[in-house]
């Protein structure tokens, strides 16, 4: 006999990816197969990380170029084209993947389907096919309070009447927060109120972190205990950010640190150079291992670096890119476990400063090592595979609240 199924619809990006690892294990462990969809294909990464059960929506092709290294990073650096990027992924690009996320429903008959919460067009497929649907968020979206600001924030909100509409268009409809659409049977979020405070919303479930397997990755060669270990990494897609990273290599050097620096393309380049001592360049790395010895993450604060650090209990220094990371920057200073810095306008000693800082046994890593036994106490793997449990066989209606 078949055992019961789920489908995982994601974005095609590790930073997506990655935080629904462990929730789609789960699922495994508790009997249901799980099959993985991406609104690109993105095969060949998902078998790197172990997902080889995966179906393509029809007419799929690889991730656009533009949407990594050289190229966001100039897409980052105009506002009307990153505005551009946002609108094209929450209101362009659903409508397409719709009837061919429909059919994927139908093939496979799942008994629920977990969304990233970004994905509007599998939110749809499976209201219109009649499926339970919950969100497992690769954010913090679902819990930014009211009053915030943000280029994101002010985006999306522009975007809102073309957004209502588009569900609105299938007899549906729903709620948003930031980029997010919400379930009405609930969505993970994966963290805990040691870092953002209680959800004000009943469908919203703190869940903790999301761990996923080390091994992910190439380990480079780290220090020996007791010297200080700086770990800095962009991100999966924005790596492309030269001049930050020469000030950081800076910065390092003068300090006698150990840095670590996942860097993309941008590596080999940097190696041909010449390193100083300490200092390592590496494409990418097993970014959970390394954070297990780092003392201290650099990180433009995606969602999933920001976990990832808070789960190994190390202080984060922000530096926002665009979208999001804004609004990780004031979860993490209000929490107290970091602070930011623009590594665009800092200087090399400013940065220095920084580092010298956030390395010592202060307010920020006290704070960070409370958040990560907050996150050692909530498995949020079991906590999102067991939301998606709870909507099987359950029926919710269309999105309405």
């Amino acid at each position: 006999m078949t055992p019961p199924r789920a489908l995982v619809l994601t974005l095609p990006e590790r930073g997506h990816l990655h935080p629904l690892l462990g929730p789609a294990a789960a699922l495994e462990r508790s009997g249901l197969q799980v099959t993985w969809s991406t609104s690109a294909d993105v095969r060949g990464l998902l078998a790197e990380l172990g997902v080889t059960r995966v179906r393509l929506p029809a007419g799929v092709g690889a991730p656009p170029a533009a949407l990594r290294g050289r190229a966001l990073s100039e897409t980052i650096a105009d506002p009307q084209a990153l505005r551009g990027w946002i609108r094209a992924l929450l209101v362009d690009a659903p409508r397409p993947l719709v009837e061919p996320f429909r059919a994927l429903i139908r093939e496979l008959r799942p008994a629920v389907v977990a969304i990233d919460p970004m994905v509007y067009a599998g939110a749809i497929a499976a209201e219109l096919e009649g499926v339970p649907w919950v969100g497992w968020s690769t954010s913090l979206n679902p819990v930014v309070p009211p009053g915030l600001r943000s280029e994101l924030l002010s985006t999306v909100t522009a975007l809102d009447p073309e957004r209502h509409r588009l569900l609105e268009a299938y007899g549906l409809r729903a709620r948003f927060r930031v980029s997010d659409v919400l379930s009405p049977w609930g969505t993970a979020v994966f963290t805990t109120e040691a870092l953002v405070g209680p959800a004000d919303d009943p469908t919203v479930h703190l869940v903790g972190p999301s761990r996923r397997p080390l091994g992910g990755g190439p380990l480079p060669v780290l220090p020996p205990p007791g010297e200080p270990l700086v770990y800095a990494s962009f991100g999966s897609q924005a790596w492309h950010q030269p001049r930050r990273f020469e000030k950081l290599i800076e910065a390092a050097r003068g300090l006698g640190i150990a840095l670590v620096a996942a860097m993309g393309e941008l590596a080999e380049g940097f190696r041909a150079r010449g390193l100083p001592p300490g200092i390592q360049c590496e494409p990418f790395v097993d970014q959970p291992a390394v954070l297990e010895r780092a003392d201290l993450v650099v990180t433009h604060g995606g969602a999933n670096s920001v976990m990832e650090a808070l789960t190994a209990g190390v202080p984060l220094l922000l530096s926002p890119l665009c979208n999001d990371q804004p609004h990780d920057l004031a979860f993490i200073e209000r929490s107290g476990a970091g602070r930011g810095i623009d590594l665009d306008v800092a200087s090399v000693d400013e940065i220095r400063g920084a580092l010298r800082e956030l390395l010592a046994d202060g307010p920020e890593r006290a704070a960070a090592a409370r958040i990560a036994a907050s996150y050692r106490a909530h498995d949020g793997a079991e906590g999102a595979a067991a939301l998606a449990r709870s909507a099987i066989g359950t029926s919710r209606g269309s999105t309405a609240p």
